[in-house]
This record gives C-alpha cells, sequence and structure tokens, in this order.
C-alpha cells in the first residue's frame, strides 16, 4: 500500500539553520536539533530524521511534524512537500524503500537539496517574524520580554551556522538544487561564496538556484548579485513580501522604502524577462523565474488584492500564515472571513486577464477554506496587545497602515 504523503525530503535534503540548529525541512522548525558537531552524512541519520523516514513510508500515517503541508495542502491545495515530490521525480517511495535501513538510516546520504540560512542577519525586522531569522529582533524580543539563548550576539542579536566548508564542499558536486534564505541571504558572505564554489566547479547546469529575498540588495560590495545568479541555467528569484507602501513599511520593514523596492522589483523582471505563460509550461532549461512570495493572514487578505492588481505580470505564490496563530486565517472570526470572500467574489467579476483571475481565485479558496477550517480562537485582543507594544517601539500604526481594520479597534 503506498503512502499517499510521500515526500522525498528526508532522502536527499537538510536545512541548516542560523541558530547551529538542523531541521529535516523549512517545515518542520518544531523538530530541530543540534548536530553536535557531526558531519552532514551523520546528521542525516540522527534519530529524527530516521525516524521520519520510518514514518514516510508507513501507509497509515501521516508523520506528526507534517502538520504544516497537511494543512496547506486542505486549505491552498499545495504545499512544500507536494513542490518537493515534483522537483525530485527520482526519488519516489520505493526507490526510498531501497535506499533505506531497517533503522531508517541511510548507507549513502547525498545532500542533493541543499536549503542552508547562513545567518540571521538581516535588514528587516519583519511582524511575523523573529529572531531566529532577523537579528534586528534583538531589542524587541528584549522589550518583550522573551527569552534570548546564548546562540546569538548579545550586542548585534547575529547568530551564524558554524558550516565545515570542506565537509559541505564534498557534496557540492550532487547538489541540484539551492534555496538561499535567511534572514536575508544577500547581505550574507556566505550566499556569495556558495554561488562563486558551485560556479567554479561547474555546477551551474545541474543546480538549480532559489533565492528568497526582501529585494532591498542587488550590489553586495564587489558582488553584482544578478550577475552571478545569471551563471546558472536556471535560477528563481522569490521576491519575500505581503504588500506594497505603507502596508510594506508597517508589515516588513519600520522603513520608508518602498520606492527602492519597488525599483528593484523592476530590475528583477528585466532579469527575468519570462512571460506567465512560459512559466506553466514547466520548462527547465536556461530559465529565469521571478515571483512574489506572499504569505496570506487576515490583515492583508484584502490588500493583496491591490498587490495582484499593481503586478499582473509577475507571479505569486501565496503561502498560508500560520503563526503567529494571531495573524493567521485559520483563528480568525468567521464573520469577517465571509464579508472577504463577497468582496472577492465582486471584484474577479471585474477582472479578465488570465493571471490575474487566477491568483485572485486563489486568494479566494484559500479564504472560502479558512472558513470551513477556523477555530475562531484568535484573539484580536492578543494581536493588539503585541502590535501596540511594537507600534510604540517602531512609531507605527497598524489601523494607520491597514485602515480596513480600524473597526476592530473601536
Amino acid at each position: 500500500m503506498k503512502n499517499k504523503f510521500f515526500c522525498p525530503f528526508p532522502w536527499n535534503h537538510l536545512m541548516f539553520k542560523s541558530n547551529g540548529r538542523v531541521q529535516a525541512c523549512c517545515e518542520t522548525y518544531e523538530h530541530q536539533f543540534d548536530p553536535g558537531g557531526a558531519t552532514i552524512a551523520e546528521i542525516a541519520n540522527h534519530p529524527i530524521i530516521k525516524q521520519l523516514r520510518l514514518d514516510i513510508l508507513d501507509p497509515d500515517k501521516v508523520p506528526g511534524m507534517c502538520w504544516k503541508c497537511e494543512n496547506r495542502e486542505q486549505v491552498l491545495g499545495t504545499s512544500v512537500r507536494m513542490n518537493t515530490a515534483l522537483m525530485h521525480k527520482h526519488w519516489d517511495e520505493e526507490s526510498a524503500k531501497q535506499a533505506t535501513n531497517a533503522d531508517g538510516s541511510m548507507d549513502n546520504f547525498h545532500l542533493e537539496h541543499l536549503d542552508i540560512r547562513w545567518s540571521n542577519l538581516c535588514n528587516y525586522k519583519c511582524r511575523f517574524c523573529h529572531l531566529g531569522s532577523s537579528n534586528l529582533w534583538l531589542k524587541e524580543t528584549q522589550m518583550l520580554g522573551q527569552y534570548v539563548s546564548d546562540a546569538y550576539n548579545p550586542k548585534t542579536g547575529i547568530a551564524e551556522y558554524d558550516m565545515d566548508w570542506e565537509d559541505l564542499k564534498t557534496h557540492l558536486p550532487y547538489v541540484r538544487y539551492v534555496k538561499l534564505a535567511g534572514g536575508e541571504p544577500a547581505i550574507m558572505p556566505g550566499t556569495y561564496q556558495l554561488l562563486e564554489e558551485l560556479i567554479r566547479i561547474g555546477n551551474t547546469k545541474k543546480a538549480k538556484l532559489t533565492l528568497i529575498t526582501n529585494a532591498t540588495t542587488l550590489q553586495y560590495g564587489k558582488y553584482d548579485l544578478i550577475g552571478l545568479m545569471s551563471e546558472f541555467d536556471i535560477c528563481k528569484v522569490q521576491m519575500s513580501m505581503e504588500g506594497m507602501g505603507i502596508r510594506h513599511e508597517w508589515a516588513r520593514s519600520g522603513k520608508k522604502d518602498w520606492d527602492t523596492i519597488a525599483e528593484n522589483i523592476q530590475q528583477f523582471e528585466k532579469w527575468s524577462n519570462v512571460t506567465y505563460d512560459k512559466l506553466n509550461q514547466n520548462n527547465d532549461s536556461n530559465t529565469r523565474k521571478l515571483n512574489f512570495h506572499t504569505g496570506i493572514s487576515w490583515m492583508n487578505m484584502y490588500h493583496l488584492a491591490d498587490f495582484v492588481l499593481a503586478y499582473p505580470n509577475i507571479k505569486f505564490v501565496f503561502n498560508l500564515v500560520t503563526q503567529p496563530k494571531e495573524m493567521s486565517m485559520l483563528h480568525f472570526d468567521v464573520k469577517e472571513l465571509k464579508r472577504c470572500s463577497d468582496y472577492y467574489t465582486e471584484l474577479l467579476q471585474t477582472v479578465h486577464t488570465p493571471m490575474v483571475t487566477d491568483h485572485l481565485q486563489q486568494l479566494k479558496n484559500a479564504i472560502d477554506n479558512s472558513i470551513k477550517k477556523t477555530d475562531q480562537s484568535g484573539n484580536v485582543n492578543n494581536f493588539r496587545m503585541m502590535q501596540d507594544k511594537l507600534d510604540h517601539f517602531r512609531n507605527q500604526s497598524f489601523t494607520t497602515a491597514y485602515p480596513e481594520w480600524a473597526h476592530l479597534y473601536a
């Protein structure tokens, strides 16, 4: 019997975190572990990874640590797991069984999919983020009375993964996918060291590069980011943002920098020069892909329509915000969700551009599915208590940025 929830990641992937820990993938941060100086091959046989392999191969199980993918598939119809299965078709349930020992270990692990967060160095401090992904959260974390571990520099908030570079280099010839995220990878020296090494060994045709960036930085010292990415036959830039203008500035940065971001978006568009139709043909040769990597929360669910309409030629990849819980549609008031669903129903009747229609329909579907799943447990007072503190600290105002939600503060 086959497991309908099969995922290749436990057999070819590891995610290295800035706090010195490792996890099976980007969705399993509740199960990260300390590698304790082990090699990459040894890390791949950590008890958590071995058990995950056995659970994935069990036809009666959806592994407990995979709940985020399960939720997203129910609400959005897509997930990291589903995308991973398409990316690594040479791994299926049968090949995974053959490569797996009785205890869940592997004898010949090769890192084919590398996800590395060299550090938490960032120039943003997004509202839904935390110190683990942005060193600029240090003062706010302390102000809120939250615990700060010894992994973070007490003055800068920076934490770095102490990667054994020589060990990593032995795996780079096998790498098929590289995911660079952060923090902000465009301001991390390790990003450029890795790209230069992949170029040096000639692994620019097989290795597909994905950069998840806040689109603030195109030049870093002597390095031209777009120039380096252009060395790779297949490269994707995912611009991580949830809105435009003052909403972007409130949610992402606390800086008045939208004009700069908009200019950089134009530079990435010129670099990609790939139409939506070509993207949907799944052409895997000499392709430069560009999309927005966008979280859907109740905060921005109306504004996302404006965002989509403003960028009709760029693909959106939507991601359901599940945490913090107070920002998730899965815990929001069902009456508010229904009101927003009606808004999209009316808007869809006025739009006739295929890609825009597709994106708006995806948003409406996510809202409609959240209506079915919401437990309405999200406490607006808890949300307000936290954001009021941050608003005061950052000299911002939630209701100024999102006037559509002023009635929640009335």
